[in-house]
Formats: C-alpha cells, structure tokens, sequence
C-alpha cells in the first residue's frame, strides 16, 4: 500500500483543475502564466474542460439561444463548440471581458487581459470550492492514519466545534458546511459510541472510497503502492465513485485491463497515455478498489467494461445493497455509484453540466 500522508505536510494544498473555451492560442498562454503567478491558498493547473473544478469561458465567443442554454463558440482547433444549461452548471463559472450576450447574468467576471483580476477571480473560486478543499483534507488525514486499525466511529472537532462524523461501520463520512481546511488540519479526533455516529442537520455525506479518491486526485505525491510499477495489474470491478469522476485516460485504462491484465509499461503502450498521467489514474482507481496485483482477486469473468460510458454489469450499479467485504491485500472501501456520465449529441457540439 502507499506510503501514509507524512504529519510534516499538514498544511498541504491542493491542486484544483481549470477548464478554459473559446480562448485563442494566445490568449490561453497569457492566462496560463497569470495563473502560474497566482499566490492564493490552492495550486492551480489546466485541464481537459470536462474533468475541470470551475471553467473560464470567453464572454466574446458566447451567444444565448434560448432559455438559459448558453453556446460557446471554439477558439482552439481542436475544441468543439459548446452547449451549457445554465441552470444545470454544478461547478464555478466565470466569464472573462467583453461579454457578448447584453442580457447575460454573470456572477464572475474578470479581465483577461489584468493579472490582478485574474487572481481575484481565482480567490473566488476557491471559496466556491471550500467543500471540495474541505473533502482534500479529511482524505489526507484519513491516509495519515492507514496504519492504524480503522473502526467505530469518530468525531473531528475543532474547539468544542464538530466538523466531521467518520462512521467505518458504514464507510460514511458526515462533512458539516462550517468545516473549513484549515479547522479541519488542526482538528481533534474523538472515538466515540455507534449511537454517535448519526448524520447531524445540513451535513453533506460521502463515502470512505471518495475522500481518498478526491486526495489522490488532487496532491502532487506519488499515491502508487510500489508493487504497481513492477507487478502485473489486473482489474477487479468498477470503481466505488461517482461516474463523472472517472476522465477519458481512466476509462480507457479500465477498459485495457478488462481484456486482459497487464504491467504498467505494457499498459502504457496499449492506452498511449504518458507514464506520469497513467500512474496516477492508477493511483486513482486503486483507492476505489478498482485494480490488483493479486490474481485471486481479479474479477472472474471480468466485468464488460467496454460499455463503460453508460452500461456498467447490473452488479455493480446503484442497486447494490452491499459491497463485497475488504480483502486483506487491498485497500478498498464501500461506496456506491452515484451517477453516469451524459451522452453528448451528434454533431460538432458537446453538452456539459
């Protein structure tokens, strides 16, 4: 298993992904290094539009075409012209000047061409992102306690505030709306009995699997276990998180090793994802139980992942009553899909949400 989260990184950071559309070359450039020189509380970095935290869209490229549906034209060659419903958006959105739509709500705005703009809009964002910064934290603390045995349940709190309920029994974590990273770095843990282990009022719920996952996700450290990089891999069933988590490189990871197991270099040359981006999805599909380095545990039949855009084995989808126990070689925790990935539409236009 991975090495724990070091207590000497307790102040850690994490790293939040940006989507950017219909920016030209160099105006993608520009921003880029602004970001660089950003000195907020998060790391910032680009990344595929999709499998970003908060996207930045150019306001001149916008149009509306009825409703809330916004269009957004492409300023990339590669990038396809753009459908969002507003009112589905489930992450930050900012839109940098001019705005072309008059009649176009923006609640962030920025000047592209202003670093100081940039930046405060970046600070925004972060503070959009608190639950995702929140759920960063209790994954490290919770890989800083690997070694010890993990059960019952336990409060974090924070000067007489309660933050989080872990509750192992379930594999739940209760994350209070008040937890901020930093209460939650210097928090206290308190075994306490089952009877305490309830969802207070307002508090979001997630799983074990999750949290981990959201660290491995997002820290620089190399989460691998070393037997990863020499041993042959072999895949064990779906990953135990949301649908929408997994990106394009992952689920073709998965899908290469439904059809047959493999090591991590021969599984580079089958999915040509580059070393360092395929050893951290596998990182990622680890701590959702996902892959082995032990036969015995290997899936028999393997699951049919081919269809994994929407089609995942009745056995593994949300009508699961329980997951399968915790083997003793690998780290895996109960959770549940939650949600499936939606189809884009023909054409040369793609739907996000």
């Amino acid at each position: 298993m991975a090495g724990p989260v070091p207590a000497g990184r307790a102040q850690e950071q994490p790293v939040l992904w940006l989507g950017m559309t219909g920016f030209a070359p160099a105006q993608r450039k520009a921003l880029e290094t602004s970001i660089g020189r950003a000195a907020g509380s998060c790391r910032w970095r680009l990344s595929p539009f999709g499998d970003a935290d908060g996207w930045w869209v150019n306001g001149a490229k916008c149009s509306l075409t009825g409703g809330n549906r916004l269009k957004i034209g492409p300023g990339l060659p590669t990038e396809h012209t753009l459908r969002l419903e507003l009112g589905e958006v489930k992450r930050p959105l900012a839109f940098a000047k001019p705005l072309a739509p008059n009649n176009l709500e923006a609640l962030c705005l920025f000047d592209p061409a202003d670093d100081q703009s940039i930046h405060q809009a970046l600070q925004r964002f972060e503070q959009w992102l608190l639950p995702v910064r929140a759920r960063f934290v209790i994954g490290a603390l919770l890989l800083q306690r690997e070694s010890e045995e993990r059960r019952g349940i336990y409060h974090l709190s924070q000067r007489g505030t309660l933050l989080a309920v872990l509750d192992f029994q379930q594999g739940q974590v209760a994350i209070s709306p008040r937890a901020h990273p930093q209460h939650l770095w210097g928090a206290t843990w308190e075994r306490r009995p089952t009877a305490a282990g309830q969802t207070p009022p307002g508090f979001a719920v997630c799983t074990v699997t999750e949290l981990a996952w959201n660290y491995v996700r997002r820290t620089d450290r190399d989460m691998l276990p070393p037997r990863y990089r020499t041993a042959a891999i072999y895949y064990r069933h779906v990953p135990r998180v949301p649908m929408n988590w997994l990106r394009d490189s992952q689920l073709v990871l998965l899908r290469e090793l439904s059809t047959g197991s493999g090591t991590l270099r021969s599984l580079q040359e089958r999915t040509r994802v580059p070393p360092e981006q395929l050893a951290h999805d596998l990182a990622c599909l680890f701590y959702a139980g996902s892959v082995t380095t032990t036969p015995e545990l290997a899936s028999q039949p393997p699951d049919d992942v081919s269809n994994s855009l929407g089609l995942w084995p009745e056995s593994a989808g949300p009508g699961e009553q329980s997951p399968p126990p915790r083997p003793r070689l690998d780290l895996t925790a109960p959770a549940m899909l939650e949600r499936r990935p939606r189809r884009p539409p023909d054409g040369d236009e793609l739907a996000l949400s």
